[in-house]
């Protein structure tokens, strides 16, 4: 039992020196200044967009013609049109969407949201962590069987480790 012990801290330990980010303070300061501008955005987060794209739907919303459109940017009909089969495919590009919502007295706005599975990105570390902590223990509780120790990790370990990974930014919360 007290072999399982030292080598949990002997983990920690490893973990806190090696994989320590310089900037953990200014990351993690980051992260909740981002969850916060998130929390708007989530509502929004299961809508989807028109099938014909925003463009063509806030266009036709708006009673304006491909020509008349197409007049406005500088460009002519057949680029307007492209333009709108490109965002209804998904391969427009955001300086072409938003010239094309300028030009309808209209701004683009977009975000990059945790998807439905997570309500912020601290939900997206907490399930990283959860994971690779599981995998660290499983290590080390496999070294420990083989050397016929006593393996006993509680629950207050694990969520010390956890908690430890999220708060370092771990690099390894990635490449689980």
């Amino acid at each position: 039992m007290q072999y399982s012990a030292f080598y949990f801290d002997l983990l920690c330990i490893i973990m806190h020196n090696e994989y320590m980010k310089t900037s953990k303070s200014k990351a993690l300061a980051q992260k909740s200044i981002i969850d916060q501008k998130l929390k708007g955005w989530m509502k929004l987060k299961e809508d989807m967009a028109p099938p014909s794209g925003w463009i063509k739907a806030i266009r036709g919303a708006l009673g304006l013609s491909t020509g008349q459109l197409a007049k406005i940017v500088g460009v002519n009909q057949t680029t307007v049109l492209k333009s709108e089969e490109r965002e209804a495919l998904g391969n427009i590009t955001l300086s072409k969407l938003n010239e094309l919502a300028q030009a309808m007295d209209c701004k683009l706005i977009y975000a990059v949201v945790p998807n439905n599975d997570h309500n912020s990105l601290d939900d997206i570390l907490n399930l990283r962590a959860e994971m690779l902590a599981d995998q660290m223990l499983s290590d080390v509780e496999h070294s420990m069987s083989l050397e016929k120790q006593d393996v006993s990790f509680n629950k207050d370990k694990r969520d010390r480790l956890i908690k430890e990974l999220k708060e370092n930014l771990d690099k390894r919360l990635w490449e689980v």
